[in-house]
């Protein structure tokens, strides 16, 4: 008997969120020992790339990107990119396992928070793949305003007086990329024929998929080195939900609610969503002293 698509696409999630929580564990453990003196997007990414740890972390991230390309393949984007969120509270787990500690009773209960908020997002949205052929002008648009608002955002985060006011911002401008590099992935799975597979992978979004997945990551870094997760990573997770479930509503036709009523529920449920994010991140350790973006 055959597994039902929509429960191997989370199977499959989960795993990829797994390998996206070690790799952003150990990450973010390079990102954060980068010296004072590197201080853009471009010089952290040049910091990391030569630290071993790193290129680790990538590698295990390009395995779960792989699977997360794979449960997109076969699941929507509204069930398949929450699910992803899961790798924050795997990323509990994995750093306490790197401390060689326990999780402590405030994690355990920030955790708890986000997967209840996560449980009741997925149940209450009941999303299902569409049939409907994805519009590739859509995408195209949706891509370069993406990409317009993320380096808008980046410009007002030089402006902030604080470092946490600007890790808030580039939160937001990578959450906007990684939310687009979620839905150009699954476009890109669509237009794949196994007949032509290498003519139906040459096309603009493989391109546009690395160009702004590279530069999620230079932002995210960025925002990883002058502040806490605390100023960056909740409002990055809920954005790259938002904007991945936009991108599959407006290209691929999929419905993630039906009635106000859901749609409101689903709004409470981000908002404890981020509740119980800015709580786990604020379990990090404290902020550090940084210069200018």
């Amino acid at each position: 008997m055959l597994m039902d698509p929509a429960l191997l696409a989370a199977l499959i999630a989960l795993l990829s969120a797994s390998g996206f929580a070690f790799s952003t564990s150990l990450q973010h453990r390079v990102a954060g020992g980068a010296p004072e003196s590197v201080h853009s997007a471009v010089g952290i990414l040049r910091y990391v790339v030569r630290r071993p740890a790193w290129l680790l972390g990538s590698v295990i991230g390009a395995v779960a990107l792989f699977l997360h390309a794979v449960a997109l393949k076969l699941g929507a984007i509204a069930l398949v990119q929450p699910l992803m969120l899961t790798g924050v509270v795997l990323a509990v787990l994995v750093r306490a396992g790197l401390d060689r500690r326990l999780p402590e009773r405030a994690e355990v209960g920030a955790v708890v928070i986000i997967s209840a908020a996560l449980a009741v997002f997925l149940v209450v949205a009941n999303p299902r793949p569409s049939q409907a052929t994805p519009d590739q002008g859509l995408a195209a648009v949706m891509v370069a305003a993406g990409v317009v608002a993320a380096a808008l955002i980046t410009l007002a985060a030089r402006g902030m007086p604080s470092p946490g006011g600007r890790a808030s911002l580039l939160g937001v401008a990578a959450g906007t990329l990684f939310g687009l590099t979620g839905g150009l992935l699954k476009l890109i799975g669509a237009s794949v024929h196994s007949e032509a597979l290498v003519a139906s992978l040459l096309r603009w979004p493989l391109f546009a998929m690395v160009a702004v997945g590279v530069w999620a990551i230079a932002i995210n870094q960025r925002a990883y080195q002058i502040a806490p997760l605390a100023k960056s990573m909740p409002v990055l997770n809920v954005v790259d939900v938002l904007v991945a479930v936009l991108f599959g509503f407006v290209v691929f036709g999929e419905r993630p609610a039906h009635g106000l009523l859901a749609l409101v529920v689903q709004g409470a449920a981000l908002v404890c969503l981020t509740i119980g994010l800015r709580r786990l991140a604020q379990l990090e350790e404290p902020e550090p002293v940084a210069v200018s973006v």
